[in-house]
Protein backbone atom coordinates (compact mmCIF):
# COMPACT_ATOMS: atom_id res chain seq x y z
CA UNK A 1 0.00 0.00 0.00
CA UNK A 2 3.04 2.33 -0.54
CA UNK A 3 0.62 4.91 -2.56
CA UNK A 4 -1.48 5.33 0.40
CA UNK A 5 -0.05 8.40 1.81
CA UNK A 6 0.17 10.40 -1.47
CA UNK A 7 -3.36 9.29 -2.26
CA UNK A 8 -4.25 10.60 0.87
CA UNK A 9 -2.53 13.90 0.66
CA UNK A 10 -4.29 14.40 -3.05
CA UNK A 11 -7.49 13.25 -1.32
CA UNK A 12 -7.22 16.28 1.35
CA UNK A 13 -5.70 18.78 -1.59
CA UNK A 14 -8.85 17.97 -3.71
CA UNK A 15 -11.52 18.10 -1.56
CA UNK A 16 -12.70 21.20 0.24
CA UNK A 17 -13.22 21.31 3.90
CA UNK A 18 -16.70 19.89 5.04
CA UNK A 19 -17.34 22.88 7.08
CA UNK A 20 -16.89 25.85 5.62
CA UNK A 21 -15.80 25.88 1.97
CA UNK A 22 -16.94 29.39 0.47
CA UNK A 23 -18.22 33.09 1.68
CA UNK A 24 -21.64 31.82 2.17
CA UNK A 25 -20.31 28.57 3.89
CA UNK A 26 -19.12 30.67 6.75
CA UNK A 27 -21.42 32.57 7.44
CA UNK A 28 -24.04 29.57 7.34
CA UNK A 29 -21.99 27.02 9.19
CA UNK A 30 -20.47 28.98 11.93
CA UNK A 31 -23.70 30.49 12.55
CA UNK A 32 -25.09 26.73 13.34
CA UNK A 33 -22.82 26.78 16.68
CA UNK A 34 -24.29 27.52 19.71
CA UNK A 35 -21.94 30.02 20.37
CA UNK A 36 -22.18 33.84 20.77
CA UNK A 37 -20.15 34.03 17.58
CA UNK A 38 -23.23 32.62 15.73
CA UNK A 39 -25.55 34.78 17.26
CA UNK A 40 -23.17 37.73 15.32
CA UNK A 41 -23.28 35.98 11.98
CA UNK A 42 -26.38 34.39 12.06
CA UNK A 43 -28.81 36.57 9.45
CA UNK A 44 -26.42 39.01 8.18
CA UNK A 45 -25.89 40.82 4.77
CA UNK A 46 -23.29 39.29 2.73
CA UNK A 47 -21.84 42.76 2.29
CA UNK A 48 -21.46 43.31 5.87
CA UNK A 49 -19.44 39.97 7.03
CA UNK A 50 -17.08 39.95 3.74
CA UNK A 51 -14.75 42.85 2.97
CA UNK A 52 -11.57 43.39 0.84
CA UNK A 53 -8.94 46.34 0.66
CA UNK A 54 -5.91 46.72 3.36
CA UNK A 55 -8.20 48.18 6.14
CA UNK A 56 -11.52 47.75 7.20
CA UNK A 57 -13.09 51.44 6.87
CA UNK A 58 -16.32 53.08 6.74
CA UNK A 59 -17.39 57.02 7.91
CA UNK A 60 -19.87 58.46 10.55
CA UNK A 61 -21.36 61.83 10.61
CA UNK A 62 -21.93 63.07 14.29
CA UNK A 63 -22.75 66.35 13.52
CA UNK A 64 -25.09 67.54 10.53
CA UNK A 65 -24.18 71.10 11.25
CA UNK A 66 -27.76 72.18 10.85
CA UNK A 67 -27.91 74.34 7.63
CA UNK A 68 -31.53 74.60 7.17
CA UNK A 69 -33.25 78.02 7.47
CA UNK A 70 -36.99 79.43 7.26
CA UNK A 71 -36.48 82.55 4.99
CA UNK A 72 -39.21 85.11 3.26
CA UNK A 73 -39.61 86.13 0.21
CA UNK A 74 -36.89 88.60 -0.60
CA UNK A 75 -33.97 86.46 1.57
CA UNK A 76 -30.81 86.62 0.56
CA UNK A 77 -28.80 83.30 1.22
CA UNK A 78 -25.05 82.38 2.42
CA UNK A 79 -24.79 78.93 0.96
CA UNK A 80 -22.17 76.65 2.66
CA UNK A 81 -20.86 72.97 2.03
CA UNK A 82 -20.34 71.01 5.12
CA UNK A 83 -17.77 68.80 5.37
CA UNK A 84 -19.34 66.07 7.96
CA UNK A 85 -17.88 62.47 7.41
CA UNK A 86 -15.70 60.98 10.50
CA UNK A 87 -13.64 57.75 9.23
CA UNK A 88 -13.07 54.99 11.30
CA UNK A 89 -10.76 52.47 10.23
CA UNK A 90 -9.98 49.06 11.81
CA UNK A 91 -7.16 47.07 10.68
CA UNK A 92 -7.40 43.24 9.82
CA UNK A 93 -6.05 40.48 11.71
CA UNK A 94 -4.45 37.49 10.49
CA UNK A 95 -5.55 33.91 12.23
CA UNK A 96 -4.03 30.76 11.39
CA UNK A 97 -4.53 26.89 12.07
CA UNK A 98 -4.26 23.58 10.52
CA UNK A 99 -4.83 20.18 10.67
CA UNK A 100 -1.98 17.55 10.36
CA UNK A 101 -0.91 13.89 9.96
CA UNK A 102 1.75 11.41 10.15
CA UNK A 103 2.71 8.87 7.47
CA UNK A 104 2.11 6.55 10.01
CA UNK A 105 -1.05 7.38 10.60
CA UNK A 106 -1.90 6.93 7.04
CA UNK A 107 0.11 3.60 5.82
CA UNK A 108 -1.13 1.72 9.09
CA UNK A 109 -4.94 1.73 8.42
CA UNK A 110 -4.69 -1.51 7.15
CA UNK A 111 -5.85 -0.73 3.78
CA UNK A 112 -3.90 -3.03 1.42
CA UNK A 113 -6.35 -5.18 0.84
CA UNK A 114 -9.30 -2.65 0.44
CA UNK A 115 -11.56 -2.18 -2.80
CA UNK A 116 -11.22 1.72 -3.86
CA UNK A 117 -14.83 2.18 -2.01
CA UNK A 118 -13.94 1.31 1.23
CA UNK A 119 -10.63 3.14 0.77
CA UNK A 120 -12.29 6.22 0.20
CA UNK A 121 -14.21 6.21 3.25
CA UNK A 122 -11.10 5.53 5.47
CA UNK A 123 -9.53 9.29 3.68
CA UNK A 124 -12.84 10.59 4.63
CA UNK A 125 -13.43 9.37 7.82
CA UNK A 126 -10.02 10.19 8.69
CA UNK A 127 -9.94 13.78 6.74
CA UNK A 128 -13.14 14.84 8.76
CA UNK A 129 -11.52 14.13 11.85
CA UNK A 130 -8.79 15.82 11.24
CA UNK A 131 -11.35 18.84 9.57
CA UNK A 132 -13.46 18.64 12.97
CA UNK A 133 -10.55 19.16 15.53
CA UNK A 134 -9.42 22.21 13.06
CA UNK A 135 -12.69 24.13 12.97
CA UNK A 136 -13.48 23.51 16.54
CA UNK A 137 -10.21 24.66 17.52
CA UNK A 138 -10.08 27.78 14.81
CA UNK A 139 -13.81 28.66 15.64
CA UNK A 140 -13.36 28.46 19.31
CA UNK A 141 -10.47 30.87 19.33
CA UNK A 142 -12.18 33.17 17.84
CA UNK A 143 -15.56 32.60 20.30
CA UNK A 144 -12.90 33.14 23.08
CA UNK A 145 -11.65 36.77 21.87
CA UNK A 146 -15.34 38.16 22.10
CA UNK A 147 -14.53 39.20 25.52
CA UNK A 148 -10.97 39.07 25.70
CA UNK A 149 -9.63 41.84 28.07
CA UNK A 150 -9.07 45.07 25.71
CA UNK A 151 -5.18 45.95 25.44
CA UNK A 152 -4.47 48.94 23.23
CA UNK A 153 -1.38 47.63 22.02
CA UNK A 154 -2.70 44.56 20.61
CA UNK A 155 -6.23 45.93 19.04
CA UNK A 156 -5.55 49.12 18.16
CA UNK A 157 -2.32 49.64 17.26
CA UNK A 158 -0.68 48.68 13.75
CA UNK A 159 1.40 46.02 14.96
CA UNK A 160 -0.95 44.49 17.09
CA UNK A 161 -2.10 40.71 16.42
CA UNK A 162 -5.66 40.49 18.22
CA UNK A 163 -8.99 41.44 17.33
CA UNK A 164 -11.38 43.95 18.65
CA UNK A 165 -12.80 42.34 21.52
CA UNK A 166 -16.93 43.60 22.76
CA UNK A 167 -15.47 45.42 25.77
CA UNK A 168 -13.13 47.55 23.67
CA UNK A 169 -16.44 49.10 21.93
CA UNK A 170 -18.81 48.21 25.37
CA UNK A 171 -17.78 48.72 28.45
CA UNK A 172 -18.49 51.27 31.72
CA UNK A 173 -15.71 53.13 32.12
CA UNK A 174 -15.92 57.03 31.51
CA UNK A 175 -16.29 57.42 27.39
CA UNK A 176 -16.22 53.84 27.23
CA UNK A 177 -12.08 53.91 27.13
CA UNK A 178 -10.75 51.01 28.64
CA UNK A 179 -8.96 51.82 31.81
CA UNK A 180 -5.06 50.85 31.12
CA UNK A 181 -2.89 50.36 34.45
CA UNK A 182 -4.32 52.41 36.84
CA UNK A 183 -7.20 50.36 37.05
CA UNK A 184 -5.92 47.41 37.00
CA UNK A 185 -6.23 46.30 32.97
CA UNK A 186 -2.48 45.77 31.15
CA UNK A 187 -1.20 47.93 29.14
CA UNK A 188 -2.07 51.32 28.86
CA UNK A 189 -5.18 53.47 28.48
CA UNK A 190 -7.16 53.92 25.51
CA UNK A 191 -8.04 57.20 24.27
CA UNK A 192 -8.87 56.41 20.73
CA UNK A 193 -11.58 53.55 19.73
CA UNK A 194 -10.81 52.35 15.71
CA UNK A 195 -8.68 55.92 15.32
CA UNK A 196 -11.68 57.94 16.59
CA UNK A 197 -11.73 59.48 20.17
CA UNK A 198 -14.88 59.29 22.02
CA UNK A 199 -13.93 62.35 24.34
CA UNK A 200 -14.14 64.60 21.71
CA UNK A 201 -17.08 62.71 19.79
CA UNK A 202 -19.73 62.13 22.19
CA UNK A 203 -21.74 59.89 19.59
CA UNK A 204 -18.86 57.25 19.69
CA UNK A 205 -19.39 56.38 23.52
CA UNK A 206 -21.73 53.35 24.33
CA UNK A 207 -24.73 53.56 26.11
CA UNK A 208 -23.61 53.22 29.80
CA UNK A 209 -26.83 52.59 32.62
CA UNK A 210 -26.38 51.41 36.45
CA UNK A 211 -28.70 49.72 38.27
CA UNK A 212 -28.67 50.02 42.56
CA UNK A 213 -30.84 47.00 43.32
CA UNK A 214 -31.30 43.35 42.73
CA UNK A 215 -34.84 43.09 44.33
CA UNK A 216 -38.39 43.97 43.50
CA UNK A 217 -39.74 47.02 45.75
CA UNK A 218 -41.32 50.25 45.01
CA UNK A 219 -39.25 52.44 43.27
CA UNK A 220 -36.75 50.59 43.29
CA UNK A 221 -33.64 51.04 40.63
CA UNK A 222 -33.37 47.42 39.53
CA UNK A 223 -32.04 45.69 36.62
CA UNK A 224 -35.54 46.16 35.25
CA UNK A 225 -35.54 49.51 35.67
CA UNK A 226 -32.43 49.66 34.05
CA UNK A 227 -33.44 47.78 31.10
CA UNK A 228 -36.57 50.33 30.83
CA UNK A 229 -34.19 52.91 30.65
CA UNK A 230 -31.31 51.46 28.03
CA UNK A 231 -34.47 49.97 25.40
CA UNK A 232 -34.62 54.30 24.94
CA UNK A 233 -31.41 54.21 24.79
CA UNK A 234 -30.51 52.25 22.07
CA UNK A 235 -33.49 52.51 20.50
CA UNK A 236 -33.08 55.22 17.01
CA UNK A 237 -36.49 55.74 15.22
CA UNK A 238 -36.27 57.38 11.76
CA UNK A 239 -38.27 60.29 10.93
CA UNK A 240 -41.66 59.78 8.83
CA UNK A 241 -40.09 60.74 5.39
CA UNK A 242 -36.63 60.43 3.76
CA UNK A 243 -36.45 57.20 5.89
CA UNK A 244 -33.92 55.45 3.34
CA UNK A 245 -31.15 58.37 4.58
CA UNK A 246 -31.71 56.56 8.22
CA UNK A 247 -30.66 53.66 10.24
CA UNK A 248 -33.43 51.63 12.18
CA UNK A 249 -32.62 48.92 14.66
CA UNK A 250 -33.77 45.46 13.89
CA UNK A 251 -35.32 44.10 16.63
CA UNK A 252 -33.91 40.65 15.49
CA UNK A 253 -30.38 42.03 15.41
CA UNK A 254 -30.33 42.77 19.23
CA UNK A 255 -29.71 41.03 21.87
CA UNK A 256 -28.71 40.83 25.51
CA UNK A 257 -25.27 39.33 26.36
CA UNK A 258 -24.89 37.85 30.29
CA UNK A 259 -23.63 35.29 32.51
CA UNK A 260 -25.41 32.95 34.39
CA UNK A 261 -25.79 34.51 37.67
CA UNK A 262 -26.70 37.72 35.40
CA UNK A 263 -29.69 35.16 33.97
CA UNK A 264 -30.51 34.31 37.13
CA UNK A 265 -30.99 36.92 38.68
CA UNK A 266 -33.08 38.52 35.88
CA UNK A 267 -35.54 35.23 36.27
CA UNK A 268 -35.84 35.90 39.80
CA UNK A 269 -37.08 39.34 39.34
CA UNK A 270 -39.18 38.03 36.19
CA UNK A 271 -40.87 35.90 38.89
CA UNK A 272 -41.11 38.13 41.51
CA UNK A 273 -43.04 40.41 39.77
CA UNK A 274 -45.98 37.89 39.11
CA UNK A 275 -48.07 36.12 41.49
CA UNK A 276 -49.26 33.55 38.85
CA UNK A 277 -46.75 31.72 35.81
CA UNK A 278 -47.42 32.05 32.52
CA UNK A 279 -46.79 28.37 31.58
CA UNK A 280 -50.45 26.36 30.88
CA UNK A 281 -50.38 24.41 33.84
CA UNK A 282 -49.66 27.94 36.00
CA UNK A 283 -46.67 25.90 38.06
CA UNK A 284 -43.54 25.77 35.63
CA UNK A 285 -40.92 29.01 37.05
CA UNK A 286 -38.92 28.20 34.32
CA UNK A 287 -38.03 31.12 31.61
CA UNK A 288 -36.74 28.89 28.97
CA UNK A 289 -36.01 32.24 27.20
CA UNK A 290 -35.83 35.26 28.83
CA UNK A 291 -36.16 38.20 27.29
CA UNK A 292 -36.82 41.97 27.55
CA UNK A 293 -39.22 43.91 24.54
CA UNK A 294 -38.76 40.25 22.91
CA UNK A 295 -34.75 41.20 22.70
CA UNK A 296 -33.20 37.42 24.06
CA UNK A 297 -30.78 37.77 26.84
CA UNK A 298 -28.15 34.89 25.43
CA UNK A 299 -26.03 33.10 28.44
CA UNK A 300 -22.48 33.69 27.60
CA UNK A 301 -20.19 31.29 29.29
CA UNK A 302 -17.08 33.33 29.19
CA UNK A 303 -18.65 36.09 31.59
CA UNK A 304 -19.19 34.09 34.49
CA UNK A 305 -15.92 34.33 34.82
CA UNK A 306 -14.09 37.19 33.08
CA UNK A 307 -12.14 39.54 34.73
CA UNK A 308 -12.68 42.42 32.88
CA UNK A 309 -14.41 44.81 35.67
CA UNK A 310 -11.79 47.22 37.91
CA UNK A 311 -13.12 48.14 41.71
CA UNK A 312 -11.90 50.89 44.04
CA UNK A 313 -10.65 48.43 46.84
CA UNK A 314 -8.29 46.03 44.40
CA UNK A 315 -6.93 48.84 41.29
CA UNK A 316 -3.88 46.61 40.89
CA UNK A 317 -6.35 43.88 38.44
CA UNK A 318 -9.34 43.53 37.22
CA UNK A 319 -11.90 40.87 38.91
CA UNK A 320 -14.79 38.99 37.59
CA UNK A 321 -18.34 40.03 37.77
CA UNK A 322 -19.05 37.55 41.04
CA UNK A 323 -15.67 39.08 42.54
CA UNK A 324 -17.61 38.63 46.01
CA UNK A 325 -17.32 40.77 49.31
CA UNK A 326 -13.69 41.32 48.97
CA UNK A 327 -14.76 44.17 46.70
CA UNK A 328 -16.54 47.22 47.79
CA UNK A 329 -18.08 48.75 44.99
CA UNK A 330 -19.66 47.65 41.36
CA UNK A 331 -19.84 44.06 41.98
CA UNK A 332 -22.75 42.13 39.97
CA UNK A 333 -23.90 40.60 36.73
CA UNK A 334 -23.19 42.84 33.79
CA UNK A 335 -25.76 42.94 31.01
CA UNK A 336 -24.13 43.98 27.72
CA UNK A 337 -26.96 44.81 25.11
CA UNK A 338 -25.51 44.29 21.66
CA UNK A 339 -26.48 44.52 17.61
CA UNK A 340 -25.06 43.11 15.23
CA UNK A 341 -26.35 45.40 12.83
CA UNK A 342 -23.31 47.70 13.92
CA UNK A 343 -21.06 45.24 16.09
CA UNK A 344 -19.96 42.29 13.67
CA UNK A 345 -17.16 40.14 12.83
CA UNK A 346 -15.84 41.00 9.40
CA UNK A 347 -13.61 38.76 7.26
CA UNK A 348 -11.56 39.14 3.70
CA UNK A 349 -13.14 37.94 0.77
CA UNK A 350 -10.13 36.82 -0.27
CA UNK A 351 -8.96 35.10 2.99
CA UNK A 352 -12.33 34.01 4.87
CA UNK A 353 -11.18 30.08 5.43
CA UNK A 354 -8.27 30.03 2.96
CA UNK A 355 -7.21 26.47 3.12
CA UNK A 356 -4.00 26.29 1.49
CA UNK A 357 -2.11 22.99 -0.14
CA UNK A 358 -0.56 20.22 2.01
CA UNK A 359 2.91 20.76 2.68
CA UNK A 360 5.92 19.10 4.52
CA UNK A 361 9.19 20.33 6.72
CA UNK A 362 12.50 19.08 6.21
CA UNK A 363 12.69 19.23 9.97
CA UNK A 364 9.61 16.88 9.92
CA UNK A 365 9.66 15.01 7.11
CA UNK A 366 7.60 12.31 8.31
CA UNK A 367 4.59 14.92 9.28
CA UNK A 368 2.36 16.96 6.24
CA UNK A 369 0.61 19.84 7.42
CA UNK A 370 -2.68 21.75 5.67
CA UNK A 371 -2.73 25.04 7.15
CA UNK A 372 -5.94 27.18 6.78
CA UNK A 373 -5.86 31.33 7.27
CA UNK A 374 -8.23 33.89 7.98
CA UNK A 375 -7.87 37.42 7.94
CA UNK A 376 -10.85 38.97 9.87
CA UNK A 377 -11.75 41.57 12.98
CA UNK A 378 -14.71 42.51 15.23
CA UNK A 379 -15.76 46.08 14.41
CA UNK A 380 -17.99 48.73 15.40
CA UNK A 381 -19.95 50.78 13.30
CA UNK A 382 -22.17 52.68 15.90
CA UNK A 383 -20.70 52.45 19.37
CA UNK A 384 -24.41 54.68 20.79
CA UNK A 385 -26.67 51.89 19.61
CA UNK A 386 -24.51 49.42 21.85
CA UNK A 387 -24.61 49.57 25.69
CA UNK A 388 -23.83 48.24 28.86
CA UNK A 389 -26.34 47.83 32.41
CA UNK A 390 -24.12 47.73 35.16
CA UNK A 391 -24.07 47.77 39.26
CA UNK A 392 -23.92 50.64 41.01
CA UNK A 393 -22.50 49.48 44.62
CA UNK A 394 -21.77 45.70 45.75
CA UNK A 395 -24.37 43.72 44.37
CA UNK A 396 -23.48 40.49 45.87
CA UNK A 397 -25.73 40.16 48.91
CA UNK A 398 -28.54 38.22 49.62
CA UNK A 399 -29.88 39.39 46.49
CA UNK A 400 -27.63 38.38 44.68
CA UNK A 401 -25.78 34.83 45.09
CA UNK A 402 -22.73 33.58 43.43
CA UNK A 403 -22.25 31.12 40.38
Amino acid sequence: MGSALSTFTDFVNATGPSFITGPDDVIMEAAKQSYLLGRFLKGQDRAKVLSGGSTIKDQVIFDEQNTAEYYDPNSTFTWTNPQVLTEWEARWKFLVDHMSWTDQEVELQGMSNYSREARHQVYKRLKRSKEQRMWTSLINKMEDQLFQVPEVANMETSTGKQPYSIPAFVNEETNGLFGGVATGAPGAAWTVVEGINPSTESGWVPQQIQYSSNAVSTGANNIIAAFDNMFYSVKFVAPPTKEQYFEVSNLYSQFIACSKGGLNVYQRLMRDYQDTFITTSRQDPAFIRPQYAGIDLEYVTTLDTAALYSADTQASALVAENAGATVAEDTGPRYYWLNSQYLCPVFHTSRYMEKHPAMRHPNQPFTTIAPVDCWMNLVARSRQRLGIVWPAGDMYNANYAPI
